[in-house]
Order: structure tokens, then C-alpha cells, then sequence
């Protein structure tokens, strides 16, 4: 009896063993997060600003971006942090609040690869000065 036991729990030992092996896995595959998510456009400095997952804004580069502003057909291509002056320009020439798009955005991470970001949509408002002067009606 005993040695039917014995042979026993070193079949069942052994049957363990194997079965503890084939689920383990072949590889391990770690997805890493990239740490930035999105970019804030700065209406009073003219610039995009790369934000990372914890909300900071970095100073990463941005290498590419097209600018669609609503009414004209026409991208504007950016390829550093600020609008070009062409850009600014025909941003400030609108005399009427108005939708604008940055999309492609393309931005340097830390470890030097080329990330691509989220659409921007943002409504732009003009100065006061390019408002027609109305007279108000009291």
C-alpha cells in the first residue's frame, strides 16, 4: 500500500511540474506609455505647448503641423513651436470669432522619436479693433 502511495505522489509530482511549465508565458511584452498626450494652443504667445499625461507643459519640440482655419480652404504648414507670421496674420485679419484646427501634429519625445498628437480645436476670437463699429441701440 505504501508503495502505491509513494508512486503516486511522484506521478502527481510530476504531472505537476509539467503543467506549471506550458503556462508560462513564451515572452513578455511591457506596452510603454508615451509621456505626452496632447498640446494646448497659447493664443496670447502664438504658440502650441506639448502637455504630458500629468497635465505639465515641456518644451519638446514640435516638427510638423497644419493649421485649417474655418472659411479658408487653404492649410497653413507649421513646423516649430510658434505660427509662422503668415499665420498670425491671417489670424488677426478675421473679424469674427471663428473655428481652427491644428492637425498632423508631429512632436519630438524625450527619447528622440516622432510622436503623433491628438487634433487641437479651438474657436478664435479677434481683437475688439477689427469688430465693425456699431452703434448701440439704448
Amino acid at each position: 500500500m505504501k508503495k502505491i502511495a509513494s508512486i503516486i505522489c511522484l506521478l502527481i509530482l510530476a504531472l505537476s511540474f509539467d503543467v506549471a511549465k506550458a503556462q508560462e508565458p513564451a515572452t513578455i511584452k511591457v506596452k510603454r506609455e508615451q509621456n505626452l498626450v496632447k498640446i494646448y494652443f497659447d493664443n496670447s504667445d502664438y504658440k502650441l505647448i506639448p502637455i504630458d499625461r500629468f497635465g505639465n507643459q515641456k518644451e519638446n519640440e514640435v516638427k510638423s503641423y497644419k493649421l485649417w482655419i474655418k472659411g479658408i480652404d487653404q492649410p497653413f504648414l507649421g513646423y516649430k513651436n510658434s505660427l509662422s507670421s503668415e499665420m498670425v496674420q491671417a489670424l488677426k485679419k478675421l473679424k469674427k470669432a471663428t473655428k481652427i484646427f491644428f492637425t498632423e501634429i508631429n512632436v519630438m519625445d524625450d527619447s528622440n522619436h516622432l510622436i503623433n498628437l491628438p487634433d487641437v480645436y479651438e474657436v478664435w476670437f479677434p481683437d475688439c479693433k477689427n469688430c465693425g463699429n456699431k452703434a448701440s441701440k439704448r
